[in-house]
C-alpha cells in the first residue's frame, strides 16, 4: 500500500541516501541497511519475498543491470588478489542494493521524485557552505582542492553540477523560491569556480550544451532563440576564455635565451638551462640562476632551508626560483633582496607564483595544467602532476590492455598489472605515484578484457533504452555527468562513486514514474 509504514520508510532511505552522499559514508551506508532490511521485512511480512528475488533475476531489465555487479563477483576467478578483488566488489553493493530494492517495488510519484531529487540537491549545496566554513583558511594559501573535508572534491563537483540541473529543471512558479533556486545555481557555481577543477567544469559546459540544444530542439518563438543565443554566446565564451589562459601562458620572447649575460652583478657565474624552456607567469624558469647568491641570501631573509622543503613539502629551492622568474626577475642575491617581506611568506608557504592565489582559481588551474604539460614535453618527468601523471597511467593502461585482452586480469589485479607494466615500460613515475588506470572504461578493459567492458556499457545502455529513463531530461543530465567523469576517474572505486552511480542509475531506470517528465 502507497500509505503503509514500508513505503514510508522506503521513501525515507532514499531520501537519506540522497542527503547523506556529500557529507558522510557512515551514514550513505546505514540508509543501505535500513532500505535493504525495510525491503526484507515487508518480503517477509506479505510472504512475497522469494517472488522479489525472482522478479529481479528474471526481469530483462533489472537482471542485465545487476549483471555488472556479478561480473566483477566473476572476475575473482581469475584474480591472484583476492583481498582487493573482494573490497571492489564490497564498494559496488549499492548496485545490488538499488537494482534489487527499487527494481521490484512500486515506482515512485512524479511528486515524490522530485522532492527526494530537491533534497539531494539542497543538501550538496548545503554542504559547500560547511566546507567553507570548515576549511577557510585553504583559500589563502591557494588550496582549493582542499577545500572539500567530507569527500573526494571531484565527486563533490558532479554533485553539484547535478543539482544544478535539479535546480534548473523543477523551476519553480514562485518568485520567493525561484530565488532561492537562483541562489542555490549561484552558489554551485561559485564553488565549482573555486574547486577549479577540470572534470566538473567540462561536465559543465556540456550540461549548458545540452540544455541549449533542448531548448533549440522543443523550444518555441523566443525561447528556441533564446536557446540559439545562449549555446553560440557559451561556445564564443569558452573559447574566448580558452584562448586568453593560453596566450597569457605563452607570453615570451624566445629571443631572450641569444642574449644572455655571463654573471651575476656579484661576480658568480650563471647557470642557464636553453633545453628546459620551462615558463612561470610569462618568463623563463631556468636561465639567471646564482645558486651561490640565491642560498646565501634566502637564508639572511627567512627561517627556511634554501636546501630544504617549502610550506606544501615541495623543494624550496625550485619554489624559489619559480616565484623570482614570475615576477622577472634574476635568481640571484639582487633577486632575492627585491622580494617584498608578503612575497617571502608566500615563497615559504609554497606559492610558485606571484599571481598564484590572486587570480581566478580556475585560470589558475589551467594555467597549472599547461605548466605541467611543459614540463612533461621538456623534461619527460610527470611526477605530481595529476595531468601529465593520468597520460602515464593511460600508457600503462593500453599496455596491460593489449597483454590481456581477451578476459582481462580479474576484479582484483589491476593495481598488480599496472605496477609490472610501469617496471616493463622503464615508467618515470616514482614508487608513490605508480597507482591506477584513473579511467573507468580503460579499467573496465583491463580487469575484464574487451567483452566485458562492452557488457559493462551494454548494461548501462540497454536497461536505460528499455525503461525510456531518457525521456526525464534529468536522467540525460546524469548520464552526461557520470559517462565524462569515467574519462578521468575510477568512479566506480569509492563508496561515494558508485552509490552515485547506482542509486541515481535505479532511481530514474526503475524507480521513476513513467511520466517523469512530470514536475508534480
Amino acid at each position: 500500500m502507497k500509505g503503509s509504514i514500508h513505503r514510508q520508510v522506503h521513501l525515507g532511505a532514499i531520501a537519506m541516501a540522497l542527503a547523506a552522499m556529500p557529507w558522510s559514508e557512515s551514514l550513505l551506508s546505514i540508509s543501505q541497511f535500513i532500505l535493504v532490511g525495510n525491503w526484507l521485512w515487508e518480503g517477509v511480512a506479505q510472504r512475497a519475498l522469494g517472488r522479489r528475488f525472482k522478479q529481479a533475476l528474471t526481469t530483462r531489465e533489472s537482471a542485465v543491470f545487476l549483471s555488472f555487479f556479478g561480473l566483477h563477483v566473476l572476475g575473482l576467478a581469475w584474480t591472484s588478489d583476492l583481498k582487493w578483488g573482494v573490497d571492489l566488489c564490497r564498494i559496488l553493493l549499492p548496485v545490488p542494493v538499488f537494482g534489487l530494492v527499487l527494481g521490484t517495488v512500486p515506482r515512485l510519484s512524479a511528486r515524490q521524485l522530485k522532492h527526494v531529487l530537491l533534497l539531494g540537491a539542497w543538501s550538496a549545496t548545503a554542504s559547500t557552505l560547511a566546507c567553507l566554513a570548515l576549511r577557510h583558511e585553504v583559500m589563502a594559501l591557494g588550496q582549493y582542492r582542499e577545500l572539500s573535508p567530507f569527500i573526494s572534491h571531484i565527486r563533490l563537483g558532479l554533485m553539484l553540477c547535478f543539482s544544478m540541473a535539479v535546480f534548473v529543471h523543477y523551476w519553480p512558479q514562485r518568485a520567493a523560491e525561484r530565488a532561492a533556486h537562483l541562489l542555490g545555481v549561484a552558489q554551485c557555481l561559485g564553488f565549482l569556480a573555486l574547486l577549479s577543477s577540470l572534470a566538473p567544469l567540462l561536465v559543465l559546459v556540456s550540461l549548458a550544451l545540452y540544455g541549449a540544444w533542448r531548448k533549440l530542439r522543443h523550444g518555441t518563438g523566443q525561447w528556441r532563440w533564446a536557446g540559439a543565443v545562449l549555446l553560440l554566446a557559451g561556445v564564443a565564451g569558452a573559447a574566448a576564455f580558452l584562448l586568453s589562459v593560453w596566450l597569457g601562458y605563452s607570453r615570451h620572447d624566445p629571443a631572450l635565451l641569444q642574449y644572455l649575460d655571463r654573471a651575476s652583478a656579484g661576480g658568480e657565474v650563471y647557470y642557464h638551462d636553453l633545453r628546459n624552456p620551462q615558463l612561470e607567469n610569462g618568463h623563463y624558469v631556468w636561465i639567471n640562476v646564482a645558486d651561490k647568491e640565491l642560498k646565501r641570501t634566502w637564508e639572511r631573509r627567512s627561517t627556511f632551508n634554501f636546501d630544504g622543503k617549502d610550506g606544501l613539502g615541495q623543494p624550496l629551492r625550485s619554489t624559489l626560483i619559480r616565484y623570482l622568474a614570475s615576477m622577472d626577475l634574476r635568481k640571484d642575491s639582487t633577486g632575492v633582496q627585491a622580494l617584498a617581506p608578503q612575497d617571502v611568506r608566500r615563497i615559504e608557504q609554497g606559492m610558485t607564483s606571484v599571481v598564484e592565489g590572486r587570480q581566478g582559481a580556475l585560470r589558475a588551474r589551467l594555467e597549472q595544467v599547461l605548466y605541467e604539460l611543459d614540463v612533461y614535453r621538456t623534461t619527460g618527468d610527470p611526477n605530481g602532476h595529476s595531468v601529465t601523471m593520468r597520460l602515464e597511467f593511460a600508457r600503462a593502461g593500453l599496455h596491460i590492455a593489449r597483454e590481456h585482452w581477451l578476459v582481462g586480469v580479474g576484479t582484483g589485479d589491476t593495481q598488480r598489472a599496472f605496477n609490472e607494466a610501469f617496471v616493463q615500460l622503464r615508467s618515470p613515475l616514482h614508487e608513490r605515484w605508480r597507482l591506477r588506470a584513473h579511467n573507468e572504461y580503460l579499467t573496465l578493459l583491463i580487469s575484464f578484457g574487451a567483452f566485458g567492458l562492452l557488457w559493462s556499457l551494454f548494461c548501462w545502455w540497454w536497461p536505460a533504452v528499455r525503461n525510456r529513463a531518457f525521456g526525464h531530461p534529468l536522467f540525460t543530465a546524469w548520464a552526461i555527468i557520470f559517462l565524462l567523469s569515467c574519462l578521468s576517474e575510477d568512479t566506480l572505486e569509492t563508496q561515494p562513486g558508485a552509490t552515485f552511480f547506482a542509486l541515481y542509475y535505479a532511481l530514474f531506470v526503475f524507480a521513476a514514474p513513467r511520466s517523469s517528465a512530470s514536475t508534480e
